[in-house]
């Protein structure tokens, strides 16, 4: 398949030469100027646009292609909710079958997670700090743990004539070696009786949770601490990039920091690769993880 691409590289020291799966394992951003998948019409962005989060827990419009339940918008009529969802959900099947051809040793055993809305603007949105998309983190999703998987990120600009900006910093690799005891790293005690209790009573009350593991664990605690750790935040390295609207770009969002700094109308999709499938599975969080601290990491904490 033949796609019209450009690469910013997370990563100095990749083969230009490299398959496109070992690039993005070792932390490159592959960029589409234009989005290689039909998107929507023209009435049809017009509603988008119009849309509006619904804010308190949801941070972003999300369609769960698994349940098929959408959330966190504002809601004013049932005709708009169906709308809603019809679009996003072809949104994800058209991005799929898109990515399944693109990179089809992934998608042997993907699992779908989420598609998010992202109608407000990122540099003039007021959120608590562990969910400030700008500042430079890697990803971990707290309801929604990978369980040693990779998160694979698509993104497409829909703004008709803004770019997005994003800053990406070092790899996962580098900033676990620079702060990963700060942070914190795993030990054999980390399964306790009362996180196995709290995970036993959200279980009871979300049938669809699925329970953290040691590495789930530490990785929301990365998260958290590298969005806290001002040094980072200001001293960190830092590439910028102007994703230009209608394009599209990939991203193993667990491997690179990165933060979005402004832009308005985005929609992202969301994918767990698993291990089996990496063409570089030594350079997954979750193995460079276990080499850190020495015990096995994919199992429930």
């Amino acid at each position: 398949m033949k796609v019209d691409l450009e690469t910013y590289s997370g990563h100095p020291h990749t083969d230009a030469k490299a398959s496109l799966t070992a690039r993005l394992e070792c932390g490159e951003v592959v960029y589409f100027s234009s989005c290689p998948f039909d998107l929507f019409s023209q009435d049809d962005l017009e509603f988008l646009v119009q849309q509006k989060s619904g804010g308190g827990f949801h941070k972003n419009i999300s369609y769960d292609p698994n349940h098929g339940r959408t959330s966190g918008y504002l809601t004013f009529s049932r005709q708009q909710r169906r709308r809603l969802r019809g679009l996003l959900k072809g949104f994800s099947e058209r991005a799929t079958a898109w990515l399944a051809g693109l990179l089809p040793r992934y998608a042997q055993s993907w699992r779908l997670d989420r598609v998010h809305y992202r109608p407000e603007e990122e540099a003039t949105r007021i959120l608590r700090d562990t969910a400030r998309d700008e500042l430079l983190h890697v990803d971990a999703f707290p309801t929604r743990p990978s369980r040693g998987d990779r998160i694979l990120r698509l993104f497409v600009n829909l703004n008709d004539c803004e770019p997005r900006t994003w800053v990406t910093s070092e790899t996962f690799s580098f900033l676990l070696e620079r702060f990963g005891r700060q942070a914190g790293l795993p030990h054999e005690v980390e399964a306790t009786w009362p996180r196995r209790l709290r995970h036993g009573l959200l279980g009871l009350v979300q049938p669809h949770y699925r329970r953290r593991t040691i590495y789930d664990s530490f990785m929301l605690r990365f998260h958290h601490f590298l969005k806290n750790h001002q040094g980072f935040q200001d001293r960190g390295a830092r590439k910028f990039h102007s994703f230009a609207p209608g394009s599209a770009w990939l991203v193993f969002s667990d491997g690179l920091a990165h933060g979005e700094l402004r832009g308005q109308f985005a929609l992202d999709h969301s994918y767990f690769i698993a291990s089996e499938t990496l063409e570089l599975p030594e350079l997954a969080p979750a193995s460079l993880l276990e080499k850190a601290c020495g015990l096995s990491v994919r199992h429930a904490a």
